[in-house]
């Protein structure tokens, strides 16, 4: 019996309740850690500066003296400069000739700019009282010493690495990418490669490609399972052989309950868990998700849009959670729709194929993109993103404002 349709929320819901992490994390050099993502926190071990600085050009000296001695002339006892610091203890009454970066001496507790500063007879006089600090940086002002510097799970960018140079740190615990094994289902399926020969009624096989770009995008290991026969076994030996050496499976047709769709019965024959199987969305109703041991499979619908329509809804917040441990939320952003539309059926939501524009006004709006059909693969070449006809929204007025999903 045909199991019904349930609303896309729900199925996120149960593959948020039912995956768990993987976890798996390697160690590798700062200099190769760009572009990876963390896999765990790490913090600074020590304060960044680890002492005051001066943040100008000028004169150090104690606010508290110059504010009881506002005309005093001062001493200049010595010169402090970047990677060059004062030995000693500036006494009341001295000033230090100091520049940008330079520790500032035990002391002093101000610097006033050289600008503002009245040389006469060597010594320097002060126009104005200071407060505790002026011109200084405090040490641990860019990171104080435990202050975290990357959470576990942030991709590592540029300013990261510059951060984790400036704490002394050269090695980066990342998180390993996931492996994970594609295959698909039909025997009207062949290779996409024009070398060999292409049966009568067959086709090139589309959606393998599409799915290892999409993985590889993500920054996980594709393992290639190829094409598998239109038989209950072959698919199930295709899915128990793929388990024990990858993260997560993913297969595209067969997903149905026609007499070729073998998905739901190879699942039952390796004792996979499932999670759900037919989601009220258009393209996609017949995806399907199970779990046998802790490696979830994903049956996709053998339709190209389709294929790329449930990726985007289910597996890449699926493969964020197993390889960082959270499952990411969908984020539309609500675009006003240019144009009018009416769902063929109530009782699921739609995602069509749109493309951004600015109107007259400087709004940006949602237009139809390419051909309709879920098989219409070219439909998504140059396409902005999805447009959300929710579950419950019959007809679609144009100028209404609908959740866009960026791709």
């Amino acid at each position: 019996m045909m199991a019904p349709a349930i609303r896309y929320e729900e199925a996120r819901t149960r593959l948020e309740e039912a995956l768990v992490e993987v976890g798996r994390t390697e160690i590798v050099s700062r200099d190769k850690a760009l572009g990876r993502i963390a896999g765990e926190n790490l913090a600074s071990g020590l304060d960044l500066p680890d002492t005051a600085n001066a943040a100008v050009d000028g004169y150090c000296i104690s606010s508290a003296f110059l504010e009881k001695h506002p005309d005093f002339a001062f001493e200049v006892a010595g010169m402090a400069k970047a990677g060059h610091p004062f030995e000693g203890r500036l006494e009341e009454g001295q000033a230090l000739r100091i520049f940008t970066g330079a520790v500032m001496p035990a002391g002093a507790d101000c610097v006033m700019m050289q600008e503002f500063c009245q040389i006469v007879d060597g010594k320097v006089s002060f126009p104005e009282i200071m407060a505790s600090g002026n011109n200084c940086r405090p040490a641990g002002e860019n990171l104080a010493k435990g202050e975290v510097i990357i959470e576990k799970g942030e991709v590592i960018s540029p300013a990261h690495i510059g951060q984790l140079a400036a704490a002394g740190i050269t090695a980066v615990p990342v998180i390993c990418p996931l492996r994970v094994g594609i295959l698909s289902t039909g025997d009207e399926l062949c290779e996409a490669n024009p070398d060999l020969a292409k049966g009568k009624g067959q086709i090139y096989d589309s959606n393998r490609p599409m799915l290892a770009a999409l993985i590889e995008q993500a920054g996980h290991q594709v393992i290639d399972g190829g094409i598998i026969k239109d038989t209950k076994q072959a698919l199930a030996n295709a899915y128990r052989e793929l388990s024990a050496r990858v993260d997560i499976i993913i297969s595209s047709g067969g997903a149905s309950q026609g007499d070729e769709d073998h998905s739901q019965a190879a699942l039952q024959d390796i004792g996979a868990i499932s999670v759900f199987w037919r989601v009220a969305i258009k393209p996609g109703r017949p995806v399907a998700a199970a779990i046998i041991g802790q490696v979830p499979i994903f049956c996709l619908p053998g339709n190209p849009v389709a294929v790329f329509v449930c990726f985007q809804l289910f597996v890449r917040s699926s493969m964020h959670r197993l390889a960082y441990g959270s499952f990411t939320p969908l984020k539309p952003i609500y675009l006003k729709a240019g144009f009018s539309a009416k769902k063929a059926a109530n009782d699921r939501a739609e995602f069509r194929r749109v493309k951004l524009a600015l109107t007259n006004e400087g709004e940006t709006v949602m237009l139809p993109h390419g051909r309709k059909g879920a098989g219409v693969l070219s439909s998504l070449t140059g396409a902005d993103g999805l447009a959300e006809l929710p579950f419950a929204l019959g007809e679609v007025p144009e100028g209404h404002k609908l959740p866009f999903i960026m791709l």
